[in-house]
């Protein structure tokens, strides 16, 4: 009789610490499905750096600039971006997150009008204060342009592409930015 008791109190003691034990994994999943789920709600920083979602909310013109729609300028895809004018400074920007302290690689297939010599490829702050950038001349065929960049303390920058046109019909086309490097923090 006393061997029957010890057993059903270990099976009893078993049974009780598989339940604990169940509750605990199962919190842990739970919680762990929670935080996965917060961190890839705000993933995503930056958005239709190909410009084949139109009309494109995600990016800023200053000067004359724009987006060519199906005309077959494009370096992949049907769109592009578009920066033309004979003076000024002419540009497309676009608001990113990006997590402080951290290095990126900025890329984006860029071609130009045979006159264009004074061409800007980068990363500003959030005051328009040139954070790093590349400058480029005339670019008759698309070519990749890649800058590599650590960012400060600060978590919103701009990406951009422009350019001083210098008194006579210049321009430049943009298409298929690639922005590399860790996904900000998610905010608090």
């Amino acid at each position: 009789m006393k061997l029957i008791k010890n057993q059903s109190r270990n099976l009893l003691t078993q049974g009780v610490l598989i339940n604990i034990l169940g509750m605990a994994v199962g919190s842990i999943l739970l919680t762990n499905i929670s935080i996965n789920q917060v961190q890839a709600s705000c993933a995503a920083p930056y958005g239709n750096l190909d410009f084949e979602q139109q009309p494109s909310s995600y990016w800023l013109t200053e000067g004359r600039a724009g987006f060519d729609i199906n005309k077959g300028y494009s370096f992949r895809g049907q769109n592009n971006a578009w920066i033309r004018n004979v003076s000024d400074w002419n540009a497309i920007r676009q608001q990113v997150r990006l997590k402080p302290n951290s290095n990126y690689t900025l890329e984006a297939y860029v071609r130009t009008s045979a006159n264009v010599t004074d061409g800007y490829f980068g990363v500003r702050d959030t005051q328009q204060k040139v954070w790093s950038e590349l400058k480029f001349g005339s670019l008759p065929q698309y070519t990749k342009l890649t800058l590599q960049f650590r960012t400060g303390n600060a978590s919103t920058y701009n990406i951009f592409t422009g350019f001083w046109a210098l008194g006579q019909d210049s321009w430049v086309q943009v298409d298929n930015y690639s922005l590399k490097g860790p996904s900000p923090s998610c905010p608090q």
